[in-house]
């Protein structure tokens, strides 16, 4: 049996969140550290702006968090501890771009880019992969 169009996007879109989170594994002091300055949007502004799509938040909230975490746990294998707005802001740029690939296009483009358009700029910037 042939998978959907629908069923292979989400598939992409499910393994670009993986590749995604393999990438934070790997953040150095200096990317950390940009992504906080980077930051644009956390939980509460990702809830404003997903409240008039059609996303339930048990659909996303999940994977958020499963990014917002690691960031987390990559700051403290750092040293940054001390610097709980560094590393929450990081973690916050980290989880809105895990979201931008977990929907794709199944959001408009002025959402995808408002989540992903900080850590693309940092990202960029400092020659990440």
């Amino acid at each position: 049996m042939t998978e959907s169009l629908a069923a292979s996007v989400r598939g992409l879109r499910l393994s670009a969140f993986d590749a995604h989170l393999i990438r934070l594994e790997s953040l150095t002091v200096r990317e950390l550290v940009a992504l906080s300055k980077a930051r644009k949007m956390g939980l509460t502004e990702v809830f404003d702006l997903l409240s008039d799509t059609d996303y339930l938040v048990s659909d996303w909230h999940a994977s958020w968090k499963a990014a917002y975490d690691l960031v987390q746990r990559v700051c403290l294998e750092h040293g940054l501890e001390g610097l709980p707005p560094i590393c929450s802001a990081a973690a916050d740029v980290a989880a809105c771009q895990g979201l931008a690939r977990l929907f794709g296009s199944d959001v408009s483009i002025d959402i995808h880019l408002t989540l992903s358009e900080p850590w693309r700029y940092v990202m960029e910037r400092n020659g990440g992969r």
